[in-house]
């Protein structure tokens, strides 16, 4: 068997009125054999009708194939019905009369074969008749119509071509072709019309003022720790563009503050101006802020990002700021909302917003709070610390909900981004999931959130051409001179205690102890970064120790074994220590990248010479696979390491750099600037359009003006909510025995009440709010909204709307339960209390239809989440070999619960139920945020799929038009007979509560005046309703749409409420609800029907209005 290879989807048969759906498999057949003479044809011939069952007039016949001798084929190929499995042989024929001479030689039992994929080759040929380039007529999507009954003959292809009439090549570039096809970023790369944003903390420009008062921009120079001055240059346009290969094609401009702090607002607007030439935009911030900015940042921010418990003094040794310091967080805060500020006024919808490192960490929040439909994302160059020490941070939970404000956070390597989707889950309860094409994503405040892994890559190419500069070459041979004869084990870090710097020094000093055949053979030249500013911030290393520990080291051992440079580092002083180095050691304890190594690559991309040794706490280890890797904490691994790097052989040290090498040179910074726009305009919301062509589309965002415009043009209207998340605020949880676990929520806003009363006064309107809460609750929290319909515990138990609910109806009603079998409850109970005596935290919660394992406040979640999986498969009612199989029952696998309930318990029974007893609607509004809304989403999809059968008779319910026809007392023809001879109809649906029984239905007023109506059915048109069903957040849902938040629910609500309270002034603009017959009306009542009485007589209509009064 031979599958296509360009094949990678099936493709649904779509059919219309009256034809089926099909799923087919194109199967081409392919045979060489002896064929005795020349009037002889093959056939092939099988068990299924496509090949004639056996019946070799009714094979298919195949033809010679061109330039292969003894090869046959079906160039056109059979359609047969997707895994189908059939048994086929070749039968040779007279090519004159077709008559059967005999069957293939060699060949005694029937080949078998299972129809798979979109298109299946069956080569017999042993691949001889195998086409390198076979017409992409071929390849493509084959969609086949069937109609009822009938056999629809195979499209023709191109005639199959000799394998020698193209090179092989041809056809792996088309294949590469499609399937590049399939990555999103390759669908949606920015280009030269898209506008972005790069948010520093500083710009890439230096900002001074003359002595004639006049403003000056020049060029910043390279330093560690930053690539503006290279993005900038990068991203130049115009005469000074870069060539190609080398720029970065999109509309970029740097937001950052300018260096300099302008107090008067005409300076401020000269600075701006000129900056604006430069493509530039200023933040000015006044000198205290800017000094209480980067007090938290380093203080704070900085230690904690790199695992430091600062509050600790036994560990910090510092007595005095073990508080936390309020006014430098508000400072902080307002130092990034003046960013945000800067974004959203110079910026729009369309800009792409990239924001830099853990100093602007809340501005995607700010931007968020101002435009929330806007494209950010956060890229963090430093580390990222684990939940331990996350959690010490008092505004821990202020920090991850604004990293989750953008649309995609991006972290130096997959480690960091582990601890972020860790501290996530515990801290905020975000769970994170699993899109199509290896997107991962944070669900959080009902958002979708993709994190990314992609570390910072430096301009090799233009680090490269640097090395011919005479800058560099200097300092090389200076290094090389001053050490001549000795080899040289360098590094460059900057002054912090995570650089391991006094680590490294007492190594060295062992390293000497202990290799003594090394002495005055080696010596360690440690260059430090000098610290900017004046003040020592927390973390800093004390340079005098280090001082210390040298003149130590080289008074032990008689020479000037170890060298300490404290200098500012330029892009020239980096490449040429990296040139001299001939051992680069690393001893960092916690770095978020380290450059070190990359630069180190480039600076001896000439000579191919040079060992790395990286510790393993750098970023940079887990992509560098040539280097020794160690633990600077294990002293002896780092001895055996510098020893193994002494004494390395030519071969193996040549191996070790190419495999590092080759990676550094391909990561390029031009690449990595457009890798992340691009990512970050794929997780745009309206991108939706792109996804779908690669198979990975998401449901659009709902437009409020459509609902609003569709809810004014109905008249009979029906809302299901879900009650946490969608319309209140998330829910905590609280245990409360060994055996219960109580959601600690609250009810809606009080606005939201109003709203839903609001709604439900207009007669049209149905409102239900389904919940998984115990009614008690539900009951409790919206007993102030009259009329409201509530679903508690997924629909078990449910107090009905006021348009369904009669005089003598119960306030609560459960579904019947004698057929509910106790015995599975007793099962899932005993075992999920095994569960919860070896999982710490977590809590079994029985309902009346369900039993609920959850471990929401347990804190491995991470772990627990597979054993999670691993109940649900056992306790899976389909397996035949699962605990419940055979028991009416499901299981619901969702975040932090495991729940088995009854199978015919769910929002989707709930809601279609309602809308059975309602009859026709014409219009459905269905909101949910959590995976028990998917039932209602799928189930109400369904329902209105059924209803849209055509060319069955409809029910009275189910006509768009019946609303035209008017409903009055006192006439001859009933409802009752009327719906009776709609009965079977597939369309057929009760048209009002079972409540309101045949005796107590109005009747038509006009249906006698036409005798061809009397005793037959009225054939009206399939109903028209606008439904929408929207899950909150963007994710995988079965919903057409989604909403942002639990806010623009309430916003939706409003609006809805807004349109009813307007259409209140008309009386008749929503259609009123059903009265019995019988019953008392009181005197507005009454005055409202002789309205309505006088209304339709003057109507010059034959049709009817379907009419009700409503009760007291």
């Amino acid at each position: 068997l031979f599958p296509s290879p360009c094949v990678v989807t099936f493709v649904a048969m779509a059919g219309g009125e009256g034809e089926k759906r099909v799923m087919k498999t194109r199967v081409f057949f392919r045979w060489a054999g002896p064929v005795a003479m020349q009037a002889e044809r093959i056939k092939v011939v099988g068990n299924c009708a496509e090949l004639g069952k056996w019946s070799v007039a009714d094979g298919i016949p195949l033809t010679r194939v061109d330039g292969c001798r003894g090869c046959w084929s079906t160039p056109s190929g059979v359609l047969l019905p997707l895994n189908q499995e059939l048994e086929y042989r070749y039968a040779i024929c007279s090519d004159s009369t077709g008559e059967f001479l005999r069957w293939e030689p060699w060949q005694d039992e029937p080949r078998f074969a299972v129809a798979t994929g979109r298109r299946l080759v069956l080569e017999d040929d042993s691949g001889k008749g195998r086409s390198a380039d076979e017409d992409a007529e071929s390849a493509a999507p084959t969609v086949v119509t069937v109609a009822a009954g009938s056999r629809t003959a195979s499209p023709t292809l191109a005639p199959l071509k000799s394998p020698t009439a193209s090179p092989r090549g041809e056809s792996n570039m088309g294949l590469r072709g499609k399937t590049r096809s399939m990555d999103i970023t390759s669908l949606a790369e920015v280009n030269s019309s898209d506008k972005a944003f790069l948010v520093f903390r500083n710009l890439p420009v230096s900002v001074k003022q003359g002595s004639d008062g006049e403003w000056q921009v020049e060029k910043i120079s390279h330093s560690a720790g930053t690539a503006l001055p290279l993005l900038k240059h990068f991203t130049q346009s115009g005469p000074n563009k870069p060539p190609p290969g080398e720029a970065i094609d999109v509309q970029v401009k740097f937001i950052g503050n300018p260096g300099v702090c302008v107090d008067d607002e005409g300076e401020q607007k000269k600075l701006t101006e000129l900056l604006a030439k430069h493509a530039c935009i200023p933040v000015f911030i006044n000198k205290d802020q800017m000094d209480n900015h980067n007090t938290f940042s380093e203080d704070y921010l900085w230690p904690v990002f790199h695992n430091m418990k600062i509050f600790d003094a036994t560990v910090t040794g510092d007595h005095l700021t073990e508080s936390f310091d309020k006014q430098l967080w508000k400072s902080f805060m307002a130092f990034n909302n003046a960013y945000a500020e800067v974004i959203t006024t110079h910026g729009d919808k369309e800009t792409l917003v990239w924001i830099h490192d853990y100093e602007l960490i809340m501005v995607p929040r700010y931007v968020y709070h101002r435009c929330p439909d806007w494209t950010t994302g956060l890229f963090l160059h430093c580390a990222f610390p684990s939940t331990e020490v996350m959690r010490c941070l008092p505004v821990r939970e202020e920090i991850l909900q604004s990293m989750l404000s953008g649309r995609i956070v991006t972290f130096q390597i997959f480690d960091y981004l582990r601890h972020f989707m860790s501290c996530c889950s515990e801290l905020l309860g975000a769970r994170h999931s699993f899109q199509k094409g290896g997107i991962l994503q944070v669900e959080h405040e009902s958002r979708s959130v993709v994190v990314f892994a992609d570390h910072f890559c430096i301009p090799y190419n233009h680090l490269v051409k640097k090395l011919s500069d005479e800058k560099v070459l200097e300092r090389a041979k200076s290094i090389k001179d001053q050490f001549k004869g000795k080899t040289i084990v360098g590094s460059y870090d900057s002054c912090d205690c995570f650089a391991g710097i006094a680590l490294k020094l007492r190594i060295f000093h062992r390293f000497l102890s202990e290799y003594r055949q090394y002495q005055k053979r080696i010596v360690l030249v440690q260059y430090i970064r000098a610290p900017t500013g004046g003040t020592k911030r927390r973390g800093m290393i004390d340079m005098d120790e280090l001082h210390e520990m040298a003149a130590k080291t080289n008074k032990a051992f008689g020479y000037d074994a170890v060298t300490i440079v404290v200098e500012e580092i330029t892009r020239e002083k980096t490449l040429g220590v990296m040139l001299a180095t001939d051992i680069l050691l690393d001893t960092s304890t916690n770095a978020g990248l380290n450059l070190g190594p990359f630069n180190f690559y480039a600076a001896h991309s000439q000579d191919q010479k040079g060992v790395v040794i990286i510790s393993e706490f750098s970023g940079c280890s887990s992509v560098l696979t040539g280097a020794f890797k160690i633990n600077p904490w294990n002293t002896g691994a780092v001895l055996t390491a510098l020893d193994q790097a002494m004494s390395i052989q030519p071969d193996d040290q040549k191996i070790r750099f190419t495999k590092d090498h080759s990676y550094v040179s391909t990561q390029t910074l031009v690449h990595w600037v457009q890798k992340n726009l691009t990512e970050i305009k794929v997780t745009r919301s309206n991108i939706n359009s792109v996804t779908r062509l690669c198979g990975f589309g998401g449901p659009s965002h709902l437009d409020k003006e459509d609902v609003v415009e569709a809810y004014k043009a109905a008249k009979k209207r029906v809302i299901f909510l879900d009650n946490e998340g969608t319309i209140a605020q998330q829910a905590g949880w609280k245990i409360q025995s060994s055996l219960r676990l109580r959601k600690q929520g609250e009810p809606p806003d009080p606005k939201v009440l109003d709203c839903l009363q609001s709604l439900i006064k207009d007669r049209g309107n149905t409102v239900v709010v389904l919940s998984g809460r115990e009614k008690e609750i539900m009951e409790d929290w919206f007993h102030s909204v009259d009329g409201l319909g509530l679903c508690a515990e997924h629909g078990f138990h449910r107090c009905l709307p006021g348009t369904l609910r009669g005089s003598n109806t119960e306030m609560w009603e459960s579904q019947l339960v004698f057929d509910d079998n106790q015995e599975w409850k007793d099962i899932v109970l005993e075992l999920m209390k095994q569960y919860v005596q070896r999982v710490q935290g977590s809590i079994v919660e029985p309902k009346a239809c369900a039993i609920s394992w959850n471990y929401r406040e347990v804190g491995a979640t991470g772990v627990v989440d597979d054993l999670a999986l691993e109940l649900a498969r056992f306790l899976d009612p389909k397996d035949p070999k699962g605990l419940l199989y055979g028991y009416p029952v499901k299981v619901v696998n969702g975040k932090g619960y495991v729940e088995v309930k009854r199978s015919d318990i769910d929002k989707g029974t709930s809601a279609v139920q309602i809308l059975q007893e309602l009859g026709q609607v014409d219009f459905v509004l269905a909101v949910g945020d959590d995976r028990s809304d998917e039932d209602m989403f799928e189930a109400i999809a369904n329902y209105f799929a059924n209803l849209a059968v055509p060319d069955a008779p409809p029910s009275m319910a189910g006509s768009a038009k019946s609303s035209e026809a008017v409903m009055r007392k006192g006439v001859n023809a009933s409802v009752a007979s009327l719906c009776s001879s709609f009965e079977g109809s597939p369309l057929t649906s009760p048209p009002m509560s079972p409540k309101l029984t045949a005796k107590n239905r109005v009747s038509f007023s006009e249906v006698d005046s036409d005798p061809s109506l009397a005793g037959s059915s009225v054939q009206i048109k399939a109903p028209s309703a606008k439904w929408f069903t929207a899950t909150v957040g963007r994710k995988n849902t079965k919903a057409k749409h989604f909403v942002a938040d639990v806010d623009e629910v309430s916003q939706l609500l409003e609006k809805l409420a807004r349109s009813s309270v307007v259409s209140s002034f008309s009386r008749f603009s929503s259609m009123p609800m059903i009265a019995m017959e019988g019953d008392t009306l009181t005197d507005s009542e009454e005055e409202d029907a002789e309205d309505q009485d006088r209304i339709l007589n003057r109507s010059t209509t034959a049709t009817t209005r379907l009419g009700a009064l409503t009760r007291k």
